[in-house]
């Protein structure tokens, strides 16, 4: 018997998709911190990142057989993740911009002080990135907090791949603006 642990997650699904479903357990495992965080990130609505986290799992198991095998499963996963935390952003009753947990890490110092400077610095980045719009937050969140390709997150996003390095360098720009417009007051 095979280690489903150390499969990739496309050759997972072949194996789910052919019979054996209790497995998708494993993909589970392998995405639910990862997509709980990235639900929170985007619609910073604690109290719904299980429902909507249960929903974008069973949408993925329920589409399983349908997946593009030609996509990276990852990139398939965050998309039903996107579109389940967009329609409850668009419901109305989420503010228009969204906060988002810092993702800006400056590194462990060994001197109190600096490491009091630090959090502040990351607390006055988080409120700055607070006030971009979806349209850079998501990018910005998918590239540097997830981790994700130019090519994921273009994936992910439905957008063109070249646009994806333009939203996050208008991203970072956007938020430099804001910082510096914050601490000029």
């Amino acid at each position: 018997m095979p280690d489903y642990k150390k499969i990739t997650d496309e050759e997972l699904v072949k194996v789910i998709v052919s019979g054996k479903k209790e497995l998708f357990y494993h993909l589970i495992k392998r995405y639910e911190i990862k997509l709980r965080r990235y639900i929170f990130t985007i619609t910073n609505r604690k109290n719904e990142v299980d429902d909507i986290l249960q929903n974008v799992f069973l949408k993925a198991y329920k589409n399983l057989p349908t997946f593009n095998k030609n996509l990276k499963f990852s990139s398939w996963i965050y998309r039903i993740t996107h579109n389940e935390s967009v329609n409850l952003i668009g419901s109305g009753f989420i503010q228009k911009f969204i906060s988002m947990p810092d993702w800006f890490d400056i590194g462990h110092k060994d001197n109190i002080e600096e490491e009091i400077d630090n959090e502040q610095i990351k607390k006055q980045l988080k409120n700055c990135v607070e006030k971009l719009g979806i349209k850079y937050k998501e990018p910005l969140v998918l590239f540097y907090y997830e981790e994700k390709t130019y090519e994921e997150i273009s994936d992910i996003l439905r957008i063109p791949i070249g646009n994806v390095g333009i939203l996050i360098h208008r991203g970072k720009l956007q938020v430099k603006k804001i910082c510096h417009e914050k601490n000029d007051r």
